[in-house]
Order: structure tokens, then C-alpha cells, then sequence
């Protein structure tokens, strides 16, 4: 019984002692370069006066007024989103005290403009309204979903190609994947914001609109990738 014993215990621990497979570990990255095809503004409209309905009134007239222009180069549900309306004690620092100006009424407006090319002429219709300034100005692109999309499968790739060369060269078999982790904190953003800011402090003084020369975006992946090996 205990010859019987003894054996059992030393076939379960040489069971538990089989090799563990050997592995490579390889990162990947995958790059893909286009120019913006969209662009993103937010418009800030802000009146001060004496009486809050008075500032309420006029920023609401203003932004009526610009919807009706963004129209005319977007659509309403899709590209056009107001913030609400907020109102509040105004003051300004001067002479080491608050003098109060009165009642400050703000309101927000993003809209992304689908066609680039129309982005003079929008800016130029803009600016012949009471808008406080355009800021935030965001360039993106339509499909950066699928961009990065791409991008992953480019990471893939370079990270299978070098595997293939790190086994080549030690002279090993390159076996199934094991472990496949995409690592979207290399770039999460679909595009860049412009360092302009177009001030108007409510004058409306019309004219050209601005230009601008779009920059390349680019969508990047890094990925790391685990493969088992053999002799």
C-alpha cells in the first residue's frame, strides 16, 4: 500500500512539473496620415447690462441670429449644439475693488462645418454679427473611426514582421498568438485644435473672413502582442 502510495504522489508531481511554453513579447505600431476634412467652432456670445432681462434679451437675439447663418452651412440637429443660457453679476477689478458692471448673460454654440473649403466664407458671415469671439477651432476628419481602425491592423502587422525577424535571427519557430492588447493611450484624440482664437467683443464689423491652412492629422496604435516559440 505504500509502494502504492508513493508512486501515485510521484506521478501527480511529475505532471505538475511540465514545461511552461516559451514566448516573445513584441510592441507593434501602426500610423495613418490625413488631411482634416471637417472643423469644429464654438462660438461664445456675452452682453453686460445694467438689467438682467436686458442681457438675457440680447444675447438670445444674437444667437438666434447666428443659428440662422449655420444654418445655411449645416444642419440644424446634426451640427448645431447651443448651451444653455446663464446669467450672472458682472465685475471688473479696478483700484483694488470689485465695481460691479451689472448682469452678464452667456451662451455657447459648437457647430462642425462639413466642408472645409466654405470656411472663409462662414467666418466672414459671423463676423457680421455680435458674437463675442471664435474659439476652439478643431480640425478633425469624418471617418476616424475607421481611421484608427487601420491603424490598429498596421500596428498588427508591424509587430507580426518583427517577431518573424527577432526568431529568424535566434533561430527559433515562430508559433500561435497568445496575447493581443491594443493600447489606445498613444492617441485618443481624432484630431487638433488651432492655436487662433478670433475675438470680435460684440462689434459685428463684418468684412473677410479668416483663412486657414489645415495640418495633417494623424491617427497612431501601439500594440503588444505575445507569441509562442519553439526550437
Amino acid at each position: 500500500m505504500k509502494h502504492l502510495l508513493l508512486l501515485s504522489v510521484l506521478f501527480l508531481a511529475s505532471c505538475s512539473t511540465t514545461d511552461k511554453p516559451k514566448k516573445i513579447r513584441v510592441s507593434g505600431e501602426g500610423k495613418v496620415r490625413v488631411m482634416p476634412n471637417q472643423v469644429t467652432l464654438t462660438l461664445d456670445v456675452s452682453f453686460t447690462q445694467p438689467r438682467m432681462v436686458d442681457a438675457v434679451r440680447k444675447t438670445q437675439e444674437t444667437v438666434d441670429s447666428v443659428i440662422l447663418i449655420l444654418e445655411k452651412f449645416g444642419k440644424k440637429d446634426l451640427d448645431i449644439k447651443t448651451s444653455s443660457i446663464s446669467a450672472n453679476k458682472d465685475y471688473e477689478y479696478t483700484g483694488n475693488t470689485n465695481k460691479f458692471m451689472g448682469y452678464q448673460a452667456q451662451q455657447t454654440i459648437d457647430f462642425v462645418l462639413n466642408d472645409i473649403s466654405k470656411f472663409t466664407e462662414l467666418t466672414g458671415k459671423l463676423l457680421e454679427t455680435k458674437i463675442n469671439s471664435i474659439s476652439h477651432i478643431q480640425f478633425s476628419h469624418s471617418k476616424a473611426d475607421s481611421l484608427f481602425r487601420e491603424a490598429d491592423l498596421l500596428a498588427y502587422d508591424d509587430a507580426l514582421k518583427s517577431a518573424n525577424k527577432l526568431t529568424t535571427r535566434a533561430s527559433v519557430k515562430l508559433g500561435k498568438l497568445l496575447f493581443l492588447s491594443n493600447d489606445n493611450s498613444t492617441n485618443d484624440n481624432d484630431g487638433y485644435y488651432s492655436g487662433d482664437r478670433i475675438n470680435t467683443y460684440n462689434k459685428g464689423y463684418g468684412g473677410r473672413g479668416f483663412k486657414i491652412s489645415p495640418e495633417v492629422i494623424e491617427f497612431k496604435r501601439n500594440i503588444t502582442t505575445e507569441f509562442e516559440i519553439s526550437n
